[in-house]
């Protein structure tokens, strides 16, 4: 999981106040459905709780693809992915997705921070994948080494 190094939190009473405002609006068919589901999303991707994150991303794409909201709305939402995959460690994902909303919300400081976060973490992953690689070569050559050298007796 990403390290929530700046993003808010939200705790479980407001997901469920924000879930609950969603399906409301939905249930009565009122045009502000999107709204209250991008709000749902937030509180979602900004949970604590794994589980809410991947429903966050889920709802979130599944908004994007369906077109529900203005222009800067869909564009938040792919900001909101980013957040989602930033927490769940995917970090090329967020990358990928972080890359396309500064495209079009360049002076966000928000998602130039969170990319900052991103670089770090896919800088800090790939560390740590040399460092195991590099202990993997040791280990085989050491094998190597050694079955070499019981042969040779």
């Amino acid at each position: 999981m990403g390290s929530d190094f700046n993003l808010p939190q939200t705790d479980p009473q407001v997901v469920r106040q924000f879930q609950k405002e969603y399906l409301d609006m939905s249930r009565k068919g009122d045009e502000e459905t999107p709204n209250a589901c991008f709000r749902f999303v937030w509180a979602l991707v900004h949970s604590p709780d794994p589980a809410h994150v991947e429903r966050g991303l889920d709802l979130a794409q599944s908004m994007i693809k369906a077109g529900e909201l203005q222009q800067q709305g869909l564009n938040d939402l792919v900001y909101l992915c980013a957040v989602a995959q930033y927490r769940r460690g995917s970090y090329q994902a967020a990358r990928t997705q972080l890359n396309e909303y500064l495209k079009v919300a360049p002076s966000s400081h928000q998602a130039a921070e969170l990319k900052s976060a991103v670089d770090d973490a896919i800088v800090k992953e790939g560390l740590i994948g040399v460092g195991v690689g590099t202990g993997l070569v040791t280990v085989a050559a050491v094998a190597i080494g050694l079955l070499m050298s019981s042969r040779k007796r």
